[in-house]
């Protein structure tokens, strides 16, 4: 096992394990979990659909792609990348639908998303700068795109999620000021 994927395995797990570690501390300290209304619940599930369906398009996309023998990218890539269309089309349109935040706790939880999205991002541009510019590590190994893009990619789908953040709370203030 290379060096590089040894570290690409730690990183993964430190950070699946920071993520619980976060997520049991908000659950005890809450006490019940986000709550949402009816309308909510239908723009989620309508969320879900649409992002169920955008991956399943994007891997019959890149399964005719190898079909034709066109290697546009590891397997990793390709993978990591449907992952965060598909969550990024899933928040965005949560976000737009009034259905990411749960009902009581809006301001908090759009405050605690947005600082950790912003974390993340700054992140995982500063992982891929300190590895693409700074070690000269290539992104493109045999005419393909590598495993080293996954930050940019990660902190491209939350810098989205962010300007969708950002985007809906000047619309909903627009809103409000025009009443």
């Amino acid at each position: 096992m290379s060096d590089y994927t040894l570290g690409f395995f730690i990183g993964f797990f430190v950070v699946i394990s920071i993520f619980l570690i976060i997520a049991i501390v908000l659950k005890c300290k809450n006490n019940h979990a986000t709550e949402y209304d009816e309308r909510q619940l239908i723009a989620r599930n309508t969320a879900y659909k649409y992002s169920f369906f955008t991956l399943v398009f994007y891997c019959i996309l890149c399964g005719m792609l190898d079909t034709f023998e066109i290697k546009w990218a590891e397997t990793v890539i390709q993978m990591f990348l449907g992952m965060f269309i598909s969550v990024t089309v899933f928040v965005v349109i949560c976000i737009f639908k009034d259905a990411y935040f749960g009902i009581a706790k809006g301001k908090s939880n759009i405050r605690t998303f947005l600082f950790l999205s912003v974390m993340v991002t700054v992140i995982q541009l500063f992982n891929f700068i300190f590895t693409v510019l700074i070690e000269k590590e290539p992104i493109i190994t045999d005419g393909m795109l590598n495993s080293r893009l996954i930050p940019i990619m990660c902190a491209v789908a939350f810098l989205i999620m962010i300007i969708a953040t950002v985007i809906k709370l000047v619309l909903s203030r627009k809103e409000r000021e025009e009443e």
